[in-house]
């Protein structure tokens, strides 16, 4: 009876140890770790695959603006050939004092005939007439005052012609030019003025138009 007693006693000592000692975890084979990490792998790669697809990323399918070059225009010039009227500038009459300083020539126009703007037929002869005032302070002699050319076209037959016949201060005295028209069709100016000894004063011209 004290044998079995002792044995038993050993027995439960021996199952007492056992249920102390920490067990050891069964090892996984390495195939079976290799396979459960490439089926992470897989899931992860299909997982960024599925988020590239769902949000793709923008891109610009609009076409450029171009903006169009204006288009070439053509101009045509019709130039129109005209007869230039000859233009004098203006000179402004001088009255002018001679000698001691008491002498003054000077006049006041009354007429001309013909006008500017006269038309005359090509080689036509006229007369340009003349009526001016004696304004000054002497007598005008018809020898020794004159009118007399100074510029513009020179269609003129008298260059320098002389008064009618003396002419007192307050008196009309006359002067009569002959002019001859130029040949050719167009529009002319000529230009004269009044003359006693070397001085000019009384500046006057006449344009014409020759059709």
């Amino acid at each position: 009876m004290k044998k079995h007693r002792v044995i038993y006693i050993f027995l439960v000592l021996l199952f007492a140890l056992s249920s102390c000692v920490p067990s050891t975890p069964a090892l996984l084979p390495i195939e079976t770790v290799f396979a459960a990490t490439h089926s992470v792998i897989l899931t992860q790669t299909a997982k960024a695959k599925s988020a590239e697809t769902a949000t793709p990323l923008a891109t610009n399918t609009r076409a450029p603006t171009l903006t169009p070059f204006p288009s070439a225009t053509t101009v045509i010039l019709n130039i129109v050939a005209t007869s230039t009227p000859t233009v004098l500038p203006t000179i402004t009459p001088t009255n002018i004092t001679s000698g001691s300083g008491n002498v003054l020539y000077a006049c006041e126009l009354v007429s001309l005939s013909p006008q500017d703007g006269y038309v005359v037929k090509p080689d036509e002869k006229f007369k340009w007439v003349w009526r001016v005032e004696n304004v000054g302070t002497k007598k005008w002699q018809a020898d020794a005052t004159s009118a007399k050319y100074v510029r513009g076209t020179p269609f003129y037959k008298d260059k320098e012609v002389g008064l009618s016949k003396n002419t007192q201060v307050g008196d009309v005295g006359e002067f009569r030019i002959s002019m001859v028209a130029p040949h050719d069709p167009g529009t002319y100016t000529i230009e004269y003025s009044l003359k006693r000894g070397i001085h000019r004063f009384c500046y006057y011209d006449l344009t014409i138009t020759v059709k």
